[in-house]
């Protein structure tokens, strides 16, 4: 038992000590691919369009009405 016990404590502080960051290792996990940041766009579907041109079109028919009653 004591032997599993050194063993599990000797490759518990080796990972450690191999994954530290100190000045003598060259870390080369952050890359550039890490830091740049990419946004996907959706292109709209034709009823989205449709959709949007109606608001449109309720718009300028309101600021119309809106023209005329002032």
């Amino acid at each position: 038992m004591k032997t599993f016990l050194v063993i599990a404590a000797v490759l518990g502080l080796s990972s450690t000590a191999a994954l530290a960051e100190c000045a003598g290792h060259n870390v080369t996990a952050s890359a550039k691919v890490d830091k740049e940041m990419t946004t996907a766009s959706i292109a709209a579907s034709a009823a989205d369009k449709t959709s949007e041109q109606a608001v449109l079109l309720k718009r300028q028919q309101t600021e119309e009405e809106a023209e005329v009653t002032e």
